[in-house]
C-alpha cells in the first residue's frame, strides 16, 4: 500500500510540475512594474492549452483607463514571421513551392534574384538589405503604398553579401515571402492567413492590421517621457509578411501549441523551422530549449515562446516599453522552474536641480570618437549620444543612477571628473571633458 501511495505522489508531482509556484509573489513583481511606470503589458502562460497564469500591467487605453482583457489586440511585429514561415511550409507541402525555387521565378528584378532561393529568405541568408536600414523606411511608417510601389522600393535595395554567406536579419526577405504566397495562391495575404491558420484554429482575435482601430479593441501604444504619452498611429499594411499582424497572447499561445502539436505543418517542416531558424529562434533557459520569436513594431513589443518539453506557451505583449522584455519574461520562467527571484526595487530618490548640476557635461570613453552628453531637463537627468534618442536616468543613490530598460548603472564621481557605466556584460569608464 505504501508503494501505491508513493506512485500516486510521484505521478501527481509530475502532473503539477512546471506550474506557477508563488502567484502572489509573481503578481507583486509585475505590480511593481505598473506602480513605477516601468512597462505596460499583458502576459499569458498556458500549459497543455490551459491557463496557468495571466497578468495585466497598465492600460490598453490610458486616457480612458481601459484595462486589457483576453480580447485586446496588440501589434505583434516580427512574430508575424512565424505565421509567414508556417504558410510557406504549407505551400511547400502542398506542392506549390520548393525551398530551392529561385527568387527570380517571382521577382527577377531583385538583386541576385537568380541565385537567391526560398530557403535563403526563410533563414535570413539572402543578403538583401533589410528595409528598416534603408532611406525610405520612415516613409513606410507614415504612408500607405501599393504592393507595386513597395516592390519598386525593394528593387532599389542593394545586396549586402552573396546568398548563403552569413546570417543577417532581413525584414525585406519576409516581405518577399508574403508576396510570393500571394502569387502562388492567387489571394491576398490576409485571405491566405484566414484560410490556412486563423479559421482552422479559431483564432478570433488575430488579423492583419493597418491603423490601430479603437473600435476593434486594439491597445494603443505609449512612450515614456516624464510620463506616458500616446504614440502616433502608424501604418502596418506596408509590412506585409514581416510585421503586419495584430493578435492577443491567448491566440498566439494557441497558434504555437498547434504548431508544435503537428496541426499546422509536418514534423519534418517543424524541425527545419526550429533547428535552421526558419521562422523560429531557439532561446535557451537553464536546461530548457524554448522556441519562438520576438516582435517590435512602432511602439509595441512582443515575446512569444513555446517550451516543447513541458508543453508550455508564454506570450508577453507590450504597449508601453521602458524595460527589457526578456527580463520581464525571466521572472515568470524563474517561478515556473522554481529558481530564486526577488521583487525588483524600483524606488528612486529625488535630487534637486542643484544636486543634479554637478553631473552635467560631456563625457568621453577612451577609444571612442563620440561624446556622451549628460544634461538636465525639467529637473530630471538625461544622457544622449550623438543623434541617438535621449535616455532618462533616475537616481537610486546620490551618485548612482539607473536606466532600467537595459539594466544600466551609472556611477558618477564628480571630484574625479569621471563616470562609470556598468552594463549587463561590461564596465566602461568615461572621463568628463566639458
Amino acid at each position: 500500500m505504501k508503494n501505491y501511495y508513493l506512485l500516486i505522489l510521484l505521478f501527481s508531482q509530475q502532473i503539477f510540475a512546471q506550474t506557477i509556484h508563488n502567484k502572489s509573489k509573481l503578481d507583486s513583481v509585475y505590480d511593481a512594474f505598473g506602480t513605477y511606470d516601468k512597462a505596460m503589458f499583458r502576459i499569458k502562460v498556458q500549459k497543455e492549452g490551459r491557463d496557468i497564469y495571466e497578468k495585466n500591467v497598465g492600460f490598453a487605453d490610458l486616457e480612458n483607463e481601459t484595462v486589457p482583457d483576453d480580447n485586446t489586440k496588440y501589434r505583434i511585429g516580427s512574430v508575424t514571421k512565424t505565421f509567414t514561415a508556417v504558410l510557406i511550409f504549407k505551400a511547400i507541402e502542398e506542392g506549390k513551392l520548393k525551398q530551392t525555387d529561385k527568387l527570380s521565378k517571382f521577382f527577377p528584378r531583385v538583386k541576385n534574384a537568380d541565385i537567391i532561393q526560398i530557403s535563403n529568405l526563410l533563414e535570413h541568408t539572402s543578403g538583401i538589405r533589410s528595409y528598416d536600414k534603408s532611406k525610405f523606411y520612415d516613409e513606410l511608417k507614415y504612408k500607405s503604398y501599393s504592393k507595386e510601389l513597395l516592390l519598386e522600393m525593394i528593387y532599389r535595395l542593394p545586396s549586402d553579401f552573396p546568398p548563403d554567406y552569413k546570417f543577417s536579419y532581413s525584414n525585406t526577405g519576409f516581405a518577399l515571402l508574403g508576396l510570393i504566397l500571394e502569387n502562388v495562391y492567387g489571394k491576398n495575404y490576409s485571405e491566405i492567413l484566414k484560410e490556412k491558420i486563423i479559421n482552422p484554429l479559431n483564432l478570433q482575435n488575430t488579423s492583419t492590421g493597418n491603423l490601430a482601430d479603437e473600435k476593434n479593441n486594439e491597445a494603443k501604444s505609449y512612450v515614456y517621457y516624464n510620463n506616458w504619452r500616446k504614440k502616433e498611429n502608424l501604418e502596418l499594411n506596408n509590412f506585409l509578411g514581416a510585421g503586419n499582424i495584430a493578435s492577443t497572447p491567448s491566440d498566439i499561445n494557441t497558434f504555437l501549441k498547434a504548431l508544435f502539436d503537428g496541426k499546422l505543418v509536418s514534423e519534418k517542416s517543424l524541425v527545419q523551422m526550429k533547428n535552421l531558424q526558419k521562422g523560429l529562434f531557439r532561446y535557451p533557459y537553464e536546461s530548457k530549449n524554448m522556441y519562438g520569436h520576438t516582435g517590435s513594431v512602432l511602439g509595441y513589443l512582443t515575446f512569444a515562446l513555446y517550451i516543447p518539453e513541458d508543453k508550455i506557451a508564454i506570450c508577453i505583449t507590450e504597449n508601453g516599453v521602458r524595460y527589457d522584455i526578456g527580463d520581464i519574461l525571466e521572472y515568470v520562467l524563474n517561478d515556473l522552474y522554481n529558481d530564486k527571484y526577488e521583487v525588483p526595487d524600483f524606488k528612486r530618490i529625488k535630487l534637486s536641480n542643484q544636486e543634479l548640476q554637478q553631473f552635467v557635461g560631456k563625457y568621453k570613453y577612451s577609444g571612442s570618437s563620440t561624446d556622451l552628453n549628460v544634461y538636465i531637463n525639467n529637473d530630471k537627468l538625461y544622457i544622449q549620444q550623438d543623434d541617438s534618442p535621449e535616455v532618462l536616468i533616475e537616481a537610486k543613490e546620490k551618485n548612482k543612477f539607473v536606466y532600467d530598460t537595459n539594466k544600466v548603472e551609472l556611477l558618477f564621481s564628480p571630484e574625479k571628473k569621471k563616470m562609470t557605466m556598468i552594463t549587463k556584460r561590461n564596465t566602461y569608464v568615461y572621463k568628463k571633458v566639458d
